[in-house]
């Protein structure tokens, strides 16, 4: 990234920074050198008013009445003996001790000084109040005139600063429902980085889904087309049977054509319900109860090729799941094996509590899937090319999104004798209810 990259890329806390202390630190300096020239010309005006304050207390005291023309008589300072009675003198008290005093003269305020016991020097609390008050408006006046500046400043510091932000804002503003490439990261504030990133990481998934969703829908659409085309040439070559036996036997296909499409949509159906399904939903579950019914569900399946079907490990676990989730895991795992496995062949099933977790394995002694294609099976309509089995290849993907759902994890792996194992394991309701925590 180069320097202008890098600039572009400023931090906003580092813009706001720079331009808020920058305007604070020209307006202080500012605002100090304007309110540094007032004092030092008030400072100025002060002294010349005390030199002609002295000059005419010295005038009044020797009886000169030539003032100077711009005097204030009011800024007079009176100095007397206490107790003395003259024109310029005031009537103060004789006991009176030292040090200052506020006093009200003839209906008019003073502000006195006595020293020695026998001297007082005057002023008018009004003429000190006034220079004062004068004072503190010259000193405030500049700061007061120079904020309003300061908050122009600062509020075009941090509108300048969201302009990436706006810009990020109508750029996205600008797009459709079909556009999900990722949001532009450049000229972006290093604070909205991660959000950014964030931002381009759900797109991407977003698009993942959608062109899954998409493969999904076209799969499942030729599927579909398949059999009722099947079922549709089928039912014509039966409206054409003359005999009773023939329609008998022309029936038969059209019934399998009949079942295989009803299968398929129900797997359809199961899919799409899984994967709309909400988490918050899961309710605890006897897993070894389950795995019981869906063995003597798959007996009668068993017996018509004469496998063994049978438990070697039995042990209670308790899961979580939602819409009987786990039955259909399970009569998948157990449909694929016996389904797979050649006649008087042989299907084991273990349920045992292992760290935590409960653990079902579904062996079989089949052909298995090569290696290469042990993860390819997880995709919906994939089928597994040496495989002569009926099927539509969305039972292992039904599982693969049960197991995303309730927290598990599948594995396939071959036996060294030959065959299929399946593994599915999933925290107990315990420890998931620990993880979540």
């Amino acid at each position: 990234m180069d320097g202008r990259q890098r600039k572009l890329n400023r931090s906003l806390q580092q813009n706001l920074n720079r331009w808020i202390l920058s305007a604070v630190l020209v307006f202080s300096l500012l605002a100090g050198g304007i309110s540094g020239w007032i004092a030092f010309n008030e400072a100025r005006e002060w002294q010349d008013s005390l030199l002609q304050q002295v000059g005419a207390l010295v005038a009044t005291q020797s009886g000169d009445r030539n003032l100077p023309a711009d005097f204030d008589p009011e800024d007079t300072l009176v100095l007397q003996r206490l107790g003395e009675k003259s024109v310029n003198s005031l009537p103060l008290a004789t006991d009176l001790g030292d040090g200052l005093h506020t006093l009200e003269v003839q209906g008019t305020g003073w502000r006195v000084l006595v020293y020695g016991g026998h001297f007082a020097v005057s002023q008018q609390t009004e003429v000190r109040d006034e220079v004062a008050w004068d004072s503190s408006l010259r000193t405030f006046l500049p700061i007061l005139l120079l904020a309003p500046i300061l908050m122009a400043v600062v509020s075009f510091a941090v509108n300048r600063s969201f302009m990436p932000v706006r810009a990020l804002a109508s750029v996205v503003d600008r797009r459709d429902e079909n556009r999900l490439d990722a949001l532009p990261d450049k000229r972006v504030p290093q604070e909205l980085q991660p959000f950014i990133n964030s931002l381009n990481r759900l797109l991407a998934r977003l698009r993942q889904a959608i062109a899954q969703q998409q493969r999904f829908v076209a799969d499942a659409a030729h599927e579909l087309r398949t059999p009722v085309t099947a079922i549709s040439l089928l039912t014509e070559n039966l409206a054409n049977a003359t005999t009773l036996a023939e329609s008998r036997e022309r029936l038969a296909p059209v019934q399998e054509g009949l079942e295989r499409m009803r299968t398929l949509v129900t797997h359809l159906l199961d899919l799409a319900r899984v994967q709309g399904e909400n988490q918050a939903a899961l309710q605890p579950v006897d897993f070894q109860q389950i795995v019981q019914a869906a063995i003597g569900e798959s007996y009668p399946l068993a017996e018509v090729k004469s496998l063994d079907l049978g438990m070697l490990r039995n042990e209670p676990a308790t899961l979580l799941d939602v819409a009987s989730n786990l039955s259909i895991l399970v009569r998948n795992a157990l449909e694929n094996a016996i389904r797979y496995t050649p006649a008087g062949g042989q299907v084991d099933v273990s349920l045992f509590v292992e760290n935590g977790q409960a653990v079902l394995l579904v062996e079989d002694s089949g052909c298995g899937i090569p290696e290469a294609e042990l993860q390819q099976v997880f995709e919906p309509f994939y089928r597994v090319g040496v495989s002569t089995e009926p099927g539509n290849g969305l039972g292992l993907a039904i599982s693969q999104e049960i197991a995303k759902r309730l927290g598990g994890n599948i594995t396939l792996s071959n036996r060294p004798q030959g065959g299929l194992v399946f593994g599915y394991r999933q925290p107990t309701s315990l420890s998931f209810t620990v993880l979540l925590r």
